[in-house]
């Protein structure tokens, strides 16, 4: 996963030379768009997950091909479906963006590319789930390195003959082609049902779909609170707005690789821990929040007190004006983001996705009414500071919501609460420090710090099994 930041390190002051400032911001969609629209699968991936990772620990495999196939039709013709809908909305999309007249031609073209990806997305989002539930993330890395770096090098590689968003969109979507055939051999090879194909059973339709069901109304709900930010600075500001706004943004979303990764392997090791282990349980959320918050503290922080003088060497002087105070409240969302993760997984793995479901829908609307009202107000400084006291209040409600819901997690939630006040003083203090040496100081100070809280844990990871499941 850090493989793209490296590249797009690169290859993103590249990609807006090439194309030009509008089609990057249109380009900045497309991206979103092939994570995003991957909502069609209504949580089936992860449910696959659940119920695959949970089946293992109780070495229970007497269903487990019909369980896979059973998923596997119903994320193809969901598929099928969620692309329909994409080319459905592609034209009313370019109206909603303010798509200029001179691009609309290949923006709708490149909408109809991203629609004709979608069941490729959710098809592989399955086989990554099959993967992730036997804990093979090896094979995982060894295809999502080169796809990731085909997220940036594709587009840029076409732009080299011709700057269309269309053309870029295109490349985009033989790259994912190309991770499907991939993952379905390595998924075949940890699996053989995948290489006999069985009579789907409908008896686990329901399953299924009502843990997916819940899930799906997150995966709709979040994502849309998410990225909702890029499409009103679209409408509002225009798409160069879009530009200035969503390229801190992307870099920092790429260094949530760190907790994402911890989360990745934490859900299907708590699926497994909670059928019984209730103090194996209370012990990977406890080590998960440790670990996400030390070692995001030094990165966003980092991101936090250095943005000036990066945005000016990295991408030029009217970047380090627009997008600084961006990039500051980026990072103060992230941080505090990371804490709402453990919660978030602990009470998917318990079997509680309609707990996250709800609370998400109970932000929404207020989310977008301040989101509308401080980009009025403040531009896209406004619009990260909504956002990041919108990610504020997720945290809050997710951690009560585990407390709460989750008696055997009472007292680390409330840990994780005096974590999160600690982030809001600390983050705010850093805004009075103008001196580019005292910051430089600050940032080493908070990366010993943090190197310092990590240490027994490394050294009790190298004597010990590297795993998080028995």
């Amino acid at each position: 996963m850090a493989a793209p930041i490296l590249v797009a390190l690169v290859t993103i002051p590249l990609l807006i030379e090439g194309m030009g400032k509008e089609r990057f911001g249109l380009l900045t969609i497309i991206w979103m768009g092939v994570g995003y629209f991957s909502l069609f699968d209504l949580g089936l991936g992860r449910a696959l997950t659940k119920m695959v990772a949970e089946r293992l620990g109780k070495n229970d495999l007497s269903d487990l091909g019909s369980l896979i196939w059973t998923a596997f039709l119903l994320l193809v013709i969901l598929g099928a479906v969620g692309m329909l809908v994409v080319i459905a909305l592609a034209t009313p999309l370019i109206d909603v963006l303010s798509v200029p007249v001179a691009l609309q031609g290949e923006a709708v073209e490149a909408f109809y590319i991203l629609a004709v990806s979608i069941p490729v997305v959710i098809v592989t989002a399955g086989l990554v789930g099959l993967l992730e539930a036997h804990q093979r993330f090896d094979l995982i890395a060894i295809i999502r390195i080169p796809l990731g770096i085909l997220t940036f090098t594709a587009p840029l590689l076409t732009v080299q003959y011709d700057p269309s968003i269309a053309l870029a969109t295109a490349a985009l979507f033989l790259s994912r082609l190309f991770a499907l055939g991939a993952y379905y051999l390595a998924a075949s090879r940890v699996r053989t049902e995948l290489k006999h194909p069985q009579k789907p059973k409908r008896k686990l339709f329901s399953p299924l779909l009502g843990f997916g069901g819940w899930l799906t109304v997150t995966n709709i709900v979040g994502p849309l609170m998410t990225y909702l930010d890029r499409f009103l600075v679209g409408m509002i500001l225009g798409l160069t707005a879009v530009a200035y706004y969503v390229t801190p943004y992307e870099v920092l979303s790429r260094l949530q690789i760190l907790p994402q990764a911890i989360m990745g392997v934490l859900f299907p090791a708590m699926a497994t821990a909670n059928g019984g282990e209730q103090k194996r349980f209370v012990e990977l959320y406890t080590h998960a929040r440790h670990l996400v918050f030390w070692l995001m503290l030094p990165v966003t922080a980092g991101a936090f007190l250095l943005a000036p003088e990066a945005l000016q060497i990295w991408l030029g002087e009217d970047f380090r004006k627009a997008s600084t105070p961006v990039m500051q409240w980026l990072a103060l969302g992230w941080m505090i983001n990371a804490l709402a993760r453990p919660a978030f997984t602990a009470l998917q793995t318990a079997g509680r996705p309609d707990l996250v479901a709800k609370s998400h829908l109970a932000e929404l609307i207020p989310y977008l009414l301040l989101l509308w009202w401080l980009s009025s107000l403040y531009g896209i400084a406004g619009t990260a500071a909504a956002w990041a006291l919108r990610v504020a209040a997720d945290t809050f409600i997710l951690n009560l919501l585990a407390m709460v819901r989750l008696p055997v997690l009472r007292e680390q939630v409330r840990r994780t609460f005096i974590y999160a006040v600690a982030i809001l003083v600390g983050f705010t203090a850093l805004w009075s420090f103008d001196n580019l040496v005292w910051r430089f100081l600050l940032l080493i100070s908070l990366s010993l710090l943090s190197l310092m809280m990590l240490w027994p844990l490394v050294v009790k990871a190298i004597g010990a099994t590297p795993t998080l499941t028995r």
